[in-house]
């Protein structure tokens, strides 16, 4: 470490890292320039806001792996407050910048392997509302939140400001101008990488990284009693609305930017000392608020939070309208928010990062793939309590909604930003388990499915799937051993000739059926009493016509009969044009379990052959047969319930509001 005296009061000021080039005099203020061994006067900081931040000059952290520790600092003021970009110097004596912003961090690297010509352009760096064009010749010119533009790789924009050099402090590798105003632009892709575009300088600064959370940073040595960002350090404060002169009650005036009164809808700036009207809302109506400010929820697996603000929003559809109530929740260096739409209620929690597009209109995030649910275009209706942001009235946002019970991805897209926040479905029982008795009590349930609300039925249905597919796959296998392990043997044959005695379609047993009947000879059937017997007849030379066969098989040595029937029928034609034809020329049937012995068949046929016509026709008997006919019931039947709870399911998920 080397120091150097101040130009201006002759201060000793502190270097580090040897990139370090430019300084503030921590006496003075004075921003000097270093050269070789002195330091160069160039201008003067100024004072930084108290913003509530943790950090100082030589706190200590480990990011990935890395130890840093912090050198300087540049303070930027914006819409929602400060922002704190902290110069990092690494063990090795690398560096890199920390971003700190409302609780939420980045940890990046300035990359100056681009190109100027490849930023995106602003042609009007000073305007409140900077416009920003992509780069080059691409598909669309325009850039909005949400847009997708090339820098290096593939890069979502997700949000626009304008930040104000508040001043600096320590060491940097940067020039700074306090006061000066340049455009920032926040971006993000798929793969967990952050960055921000800076315009304070020619060509632009990229600075890329990643998203952190105040526990992967590993800080220490920070400032005393210091606790994270919305922590409730600072204790609740009371306020006079200035519309009507309520005493309203700041819970997080370390958290909140602004307050809307819950008596006349007026909405101050509570960053100020003096506190300032920035917005009304004309009617005030508490109906359909189920959560009172201040309400304690207490959700399973979810930090103990207190709600803070509430905003009642709608949005139009074929001219119909929808509302649904959001609430804030705080809770010790964080936010939520629970949302309420027709009595359904879901946990949402802010993204940092940006999802991924997959194929057919579907996000990923992390290892799940959302959806396409929903997109409109929401209306602030009613803003109560405390916010973080400076909330105003009629704010539009076009939301986009992707599901996958009983999570979702939501997005909130505005002219500045794209917001993405992650939801959980919370069940109507878990939900008023979270809240305290007077307020439970007055939850309605819910009558109509709520958007990411879990299909039981799509749960039964996957279960029954991989039943079903199981259970198949052991009796397909079952009735292949079987087919390989049945004998098939062929015990009796015989060809005869049928020629028709009785009237044309005479039944058998009928006054006018002249009897036909025979036996065989009598053949031997061994085996176990357990196996069965195949009948099968076959009639090769029937055309249009029908033969059906009364037949017994008959223990030639008990003079039990097992009696059955068999068909075979065969007709077809030609019909305006096109053949046709149906039935089979042959025809068996299956006797189970007949024991072993000596058998002979008696057979006795009707068809409807004219008389002194026939046909011929060949009898088999097989012992030991394997018949597929058990496969395909036993498969119906199992299949059935699942086409059914397909169709529940179905109908469930098309009653999703």
């Amino acid at each position: 470490m080397s120091e150097l005296s101040c130009p201006n009061c002759g201060a000793p000021v502190p270097f580090i890292n040897k990139a370090s080039v430019y300084a503030v005099c921590p006496n003075c203020r004075t921003l000097s320039l270093k050269k070789d061994v002195q330091l160069e006067k160039i201008g003067e900081s100024g004072e930084l806001a108290d913003d509530n931040t943790v950090i100082r000059i030589g706190t200590e952290g480990t990011f990935r792996k890395k130890n840093f520790k912090v050198l300087g600092r540049i303070q930027l003021k914006f819409d929602l407050g400060y922002w704190n970009e902290w110069y990092v110097s690494e063990e090795d004596g690398s560096t890199a910048w920390l971003g700190e912003a409302q609780g939420i961090y980045f940890y990046t690297r300035l990359d100056t392997s681009l190109p100027a010509d490849q930023f995106p352009r602003v042609p009007e760096p000073t305007s409140e509302y900077p416009k920003i064009y992509e780069a080059g010749h691409g598909k669309k010119d325009r850039l909005s939140p949400g847009d997708t533009f090339t820098l290096g790789r593939d890069w979502t924009l997700k949000e626009i400001s304008v930040a104000e050099c508040v001043g600096g402090e320590g060491e940097l590798p940067l020039n700074f101008e306090t006061g000066y105003r340049a455009v920032l632009l926040d971006i993000a892709d798929g793969e967990d990488n952050f960055g921000t575009i800076d315009y304070s300088d020619e060509p632009p600064l990229l600075f890329v990284g990643h998203a952190a959370t105040f526990q992967e940073l590993q800080l220490r040595n920070l400032k005393e009693n210091a606790v994270a960002f919305g922590a409730g350090l600072v204790q609740a404060r009371s306020i006079q609305c200035v519309g009507c002169g309520a005493s309203l009650n700041q819970l997080r005036p370390d958290f909140s930017k602004s307050i809307a009164c819950e008596y006349c809808g007026t909405v101050m700036d509570t960053e100020q000392q003096d506190l300032k009207v920035i917005a009304k809302f004309e009617e005030v109506s508490k109906e359909g608020i189920y959560l009172p400010l201040g309400t304690q929820v207490k959700l399973p697996g979810r930090p103990e939070s207190q709600v803070l603000g509430i905003l009642k929003k709608s949005s139009e559809e074929d001219g119909e309208t929808f509302r649904w109530t959001d609430y804030l929740l705080h809770y010790p260096g964080g936010y939520a928010w629970l949302n309420e739409n027709g009595n359904n209620w879901t946990y949402f929690e802010p993204l940092l990062g940006v999802p991924k597009w997959a194929s057919g209109l579907k996000r990923i995030y992390g290892k799940e793939k959302y959806d396409w649910y929903a997109k409109s275009e929401s209306n602030t209706d009613l803003a109560l309590g405390e916010f973080y942001w400076k909330v105003k009235s009629g704010e539009k946002a076009e939301i986009e909604d992707y599901v996958s019970p009983p999570n979702m991805l939501s997005s909130e897209r505005t002219e500045r930003e794209i917001f993405w926040s992650k939801g959980t479905f919370v069940p109507f029982q878990t939900m008023k388990g979270a809240l305290p008795l007077e307020v439970a009590s007055k939850l309605q349930k819910p009558e109509d499915i709520g958007a990411c609300e879990p299909n039981p039925y799509k749960i039964r249905l996957k279960r029954n799937f991989r039943i079903a597919v199981v259970l198949t796959a052991i009796f397909f296998f079952v009735e292949m051993y079987g087919c390989i392990k049945a004998k098939e043997e062929v015990v009796y044959q015989g060809n005869f000739a049928y020629v028709q005695t009785s009237p044309s379609g005479t039944d058998i047993g009928t006054f006018n059926f002249h009897d036909n009947s025979f036996v065989t000879d009598i053949f031997e059937i061994k085996g176990e009493a357990t196996d069965n017997v195949e009948i099968k007849i076959d009639s090769p030379n029937l055309d249009n016509k029908y033969m059906y066969f009364s037949v017994a098989l008959i223990n030639a040595d008990t003079d039990i009969a097992y009696d059955t029937a068999i068909e075979t029928s065969y007709y077809h034609g030609v019909d305006d044009g096109e053949s046709w034809s149906e039935g089979s020329k042959s025809g068996s049937k299956d006797m189970a379990e007949i024991p072993p012995g000596h058998y002979y068949l008696r057979l006795e046929t009707q068809s409807d052959f004219r008389p002194g016509a026939g046909a011929k026709y060949n009898v088999q008997v097989l012992r030991d047969v394997m018949s597929p006919a058990p496969f395909f019931l036993f498969g119906i039947l199992l299949w059935l319930p699942l086409i059914y709870t397909f169709f529940k399911s179905y109908y469930f998920d098309s009653r999703r509001t």
